[in-house]
């Protein structure tokens, strides 16, 4: 038997769109987690892989008895147009993902089966019921999942589709979120929040040849004692590493301590907003704008470089908050940023509360991308809003502000070295970003 899995992304993230920069570089491991669960339970099994991150698909050339399909909100629409596709074709199709995990029944209408939240245990069931001709509407991954001795990801699955001959070096120690902060998906794409074994993770990571690791987890430092014991147990592979994690971990020496020995280099923060009132709106309150400042100080003792992110267009938002959104991140030295524009994603609370309040301005999923207003604003127009959106990326990465923002480097040499990367990074990631605006 053989399966294809295929990759969709939004068509400002395609192989296309993407700068020769980022365009041979896979931007997640999830067809090399799935490579893996089916090889490990079938190697009999061909699995060919797909990516639109890393190539332009030609689908009339794949052929394959099982079609699986991957995507998120935005891309959801070309999932559904490779489904009909091959289902003209006769093939049995399957689509999993977040958008797949969050209105399972929408998307049903498009494929032969549906896998709803993580697949490490129902795609060799989906597997086993094709083969018998038993294939189920749903595959359901259960709430008591194990998450000990979970296979690792197939990394060397792009070696041949990428000159590069990219490693995935990306792992994930924790899933899901106990905040439920209200924009975002993690609270539901997993039924709850998961730790693996610190054992595990370190086994995974031993395997991994680059030096340096990505984590993608929602937010690793949502358990400090599970963080504290994970970094003394990376001192000795002596690897680089990046994670997202919130402002507590400023106020935890002692694990800030263990992350710096440990190799961490760089973190992921959502600040989310400069407004207290906002960032409450949003179930964040955890979140203190005051500390925001001291937060990055502190990080940056440790040799710790910060990304922050912001979500534009929170109901507190109005017309000055674009400048004093970048006034603060110069005057902070936050030394990445990145902007989204608030976006309430189908199947969550937030969507039926934009809904019922009449505030939908879009319901085309294309649009649903965090770079387009689909939600009527309380205290800016949609044009304004996202055209503040576009202003905020293009002057903090213009190189007067990158000067402001880097300022606080003390080396001259590491101070010049970053500013060459930001500057190339802006360049780039905003000339891909806006090059194509969907209209």
């Amino acid at each position: 038997m053989k399966i294809a899995l295929i990759m969709v992304k939004a068509k400002v993230y395609g192989f296309k769109n993407r700068s020769v920069f980022f365009n041979h570089m896979p931007d997640c491991s999830t067809l090399g987690m799935l490579h893996s669960i089916i090889k490990s339970a079938y190697p009999e099994v061909t699995v060919e892989i797909f990516d639109e991150t890393v190539e332009v698909i030609e689908k009339e050339k794949i052929d394959a008895d099982l079609i699986g399909i991957s995507a998120i909100t935005p891309a959801i629409n070309r999932a559904y147009e490779y489904a009909r596709y091959f289902k003209n074709k006769g093939k049995t199709v399957f689509i999993g993902g977040v958008h797949a995990t969050l209105i399972p029944e929408e998307v049903k209408h498009h494929c032969d089966s549906v896998v709803v939240g993580l697949a490490n245990e129902t795609l060799p069931r989906l597997i086993s019921d094709f083969e018998k001709g038993e294939l189920k509407d749903f595959y359901y991954q259960d709430k008591n999942m194990s998450f000990e001795n979970m296979v690792f990801p197939s990394r060397k699955i792009y070696e041949e589709k990428s000159f590069l001959g990219d490693e995935l070096n990306m792992v994930q120690a924790t899933f899901g979120c106990m905040n439920m902060c209200e924009f975002c998906v993690q609270p539901y794409v997993c039924f709850g929040h998961h730790k693996r074994p610190v054992k595990d993770v370190i086994e995974e990571i031993k395997q991994i040849e680059d030096n340096y690791v990505e984590f993608y987890d929602p937010n690793l430092a949502k358990d400090k004692e599970y963080l504290k014991n994970l970094c003394k147990e990376l001192i000795p592979l002596k690897k680089r590493w990046f994670a997202p994690v919130t402002i507590s971990v400023c106020y935890d020496e002692e694990l800030l301590s263990l992350m710096k020995e440990a190799g961490c280099s760089e973190v992921l923060i959502g600040f989310e907003s400069l407004s207290q009132d906002s960032v409450k709106s949003i179930n964040k309150n955890f979140n203190s704008v005051e500390d925001y400042k001291k937060c990055v100080e502190i990080l940056h003792k440790y040799n710790i470089k910060v990304t922050g992110s912001f979500v534009l267009g929170l109901d507190c938002d109005d017309k000055d908050s674009f400048k004093r959104t970048l006034d603060f991140i110069n005057d902070a030295h936050i030394d990445f940023v990145r902007y989204t524009i608030n976006t309430p994603y189908p199947g969550t609370p937030y969507y039926e509360r934009m809904k019922n309040e009449g505030r939908l301005l879009e319901t085309n999923w294309d649009f649903y991308d965090c770079r387009h207003c689909v939600i009527k604003p309380m205290l800016i127009t949609k044009e304004e809003l996202e055209n503040g959106y576009k202003w905020l990326w293009f002057q903090t990465y213009s190189l007067k502000n990158i000067i402001k923002r880097l300022s606080y480097h003390k080396s001259k040499w590491q101070f010049i070295k970053q500013v060459v990367i930001n500057y190339v990074f802006g360049l780039v990631y905003n000339k891909m970003m806006f090059k194509n605006t969907i209209n």
